[in-house]
């Protein structure tokens, strides 16, 4: 499992992921984040935050993270809800 920060180098609008696929190829699944890449082009950098097979030790991270840089009132960031770990190869957050 893989917690990730995509930067758009255009725009300067932030996503925070999760993943278990390869965060460098994988675009992201937020509605606001894909709308915005569909809009300004995929030209974003990835920067893994946190990485582990523990699955508690993974959302108590996503969580902290979530809250440090208070992703759905941040303006900057392109998330509608908090990431908690939870939904991996699963549904995508909105």
């Amino acid at each position: 499992m893989i917690l990730y920060l995509k930067t758009h180098s255009v725009t300067g609008m932030k996503y925070l992921g999760q993943t278990t696929r390869n965060p460098y190829k994988y675009e992201g699944s937020g509605v606001y984040w894909r709308r915005h890449i569909e809009m300004h082009g995929n030209n974003v950098t990835t920067e893994i935050l946190y990485q582990s097979d523990n699955q508690d030790n993974f959302k108590k991270v996503c969580i902290d993270y979530s809250a440090k840089f208070d992703v759905v009132n941040n303006k900057m960031f392109a998330n509608l809800v908090e990431e908690h770990g939870n939904s991996l190869g699963g549904r995508s957050n909105l």
